[in-house]
């Protein structure tokens, strides 16, 4: 009788033993992928060019006749890394249209442009990280709003689609281009003239996540201090 309480006490034992080892090595693999993200926030700042001159697909790279810039920042960028490549992305851009350039197949028009947009956005950083570390290619697509004070109806309702790459040229910083289509929410929506294209260039910052373990590694850290110490003593 004391054999058998002995032995399911045992087993017992052994069951809280292993369930206790599972959640162990399941919060280890969690923190562990967590670990690989690439970064949990991203802020850019930058230059946006505005492409309004209703030729759809002709003459996209006409800079001299079709792109309204400025030469300060125009744009200011967040990004929220979520998981598995994919992020959110909020941005505002501001920009003016100049007389000298062609306004939905006209010259001699100004006026503010103003853009705000929410994207998901899915990097392939994640997959390429072992081939080039530097180059985090990505597409987006989102909605958002654009005001363009020469329009008869200024505020428009727009769908994007976002191609783009951000140049990293260290572990934080980076150079970001992209460019974004954007299609207006109207009525006739294939014929409309509030489509245009904007491209963007600037730098992006990303903030490096810090995770807490549940898991130690002290005794780890003082023992590789001790032998580093060790070998700088032996080796003079």
């Amino acid at each position: 009788m004391t054999r058998l309480i002995t032995r399911k006490f045992a087993l017992l034992l052994f069951a809280i033993c292993l369930c206790g080892w599972m959640d162990h090595a399941n919060a280890q693999s969690a923190y562990l992928r967590r670990k690989n993200d690439p970064y949990r926030w991203m802020i850019g700042l930058g230059w946006n060019v505005v492409d309004d001159d209703g030729l759809a697909f002709s003459k996209l790279l006409d800079y001299q006749n079709s792109w309204n810039y400025l030469y300060y920042p125009t744009t200011l960028s967040v990004d929220r890394y979520l998981k598995k490549g994919w992020s959110f992305d909020g941005s505002l851009s501001y920009n003016h249209y100049s007389t000298s350039k062609l306004i939905n197949d006209s010259t001699g028009v100004k006026g503010v442009f103003a853009a705000a947009d929410a994207s998901f956005k899915y990097s392939f950083l994640p997959r390429m990280a072992y081939y080039a570390q530097w180059l985090d290619m990505y597409f987006a697509f989102g909605a958002g709003m654009t005001y363009r004070q020469t329009m008869s109806t200024p505020l428009t309702p727009m769908v994007s689609l976002t191609l783009g790459a951000n140049l990293w040229f260290s572990k934080s910083w980076g150079l970001r281009l992209q460019t974004a289509g954007k299609l207006g929410l109207v009525s006739d929506i294939w014929a409309s003239n509030t489509d245009y294209v904007q491209h963007t260039i600037g730098l992006v910052y990303r903030v490096k996540p810090v995770y807490k373990s549940n898991f130690s590694n002290k005794r780890q850290y003082k023992w590789t201090s001790k032998k580093r110490n060790y070998r700088r003593r032996n080796n003079g």
